[in-house]
């Protein structure tokens, strides 16, 4: 796999997926994260969610189709194991991308 890989499916790392596609990029967009749940607002999710206040889709920073749409490869749920600067490459549970 080659393209761009951002580490951290988090508020940055979904900002920095998205404004790589509006500013044209055209390569593979990675996004991995730990959590299994997709790029989420964490202030609300104390303060309102677990309040009953809000939904669990208006969490989310993005519709859940925004990814595929534009073309952004989720890996959820995915611990990075290895980043080798040297080779431009990250190994994930048994597997290298780079």
């Amino acid at each position: 796999m080659s393209g761009t890989i951002i580490i951290g499916a988090g508020q940055a790392g979904s900002a920095a997926a998205a404004k790589l596609r509006n500013l044209g990029y055209e390569g593979d967009i990675t996004l991995i994260g730990a959590e299994t749940a997709p790029p989420y607002q964490r202030p609300p999710l104390s303060k309102k969610y677990m309040l009953g206040e809000m939904e669990l889709e208006r969490l989310y920073l993005r519709p859940i189709d925004f990814y595929e749409t534009n073309n952004i490869i989720l890996r959820l749920g995915t611990k990075v194991d290895i980043i080798d600067t040297t080779q431009r490459s990250i190994s994930v549970q048994g597997e290298t991308l780079s």
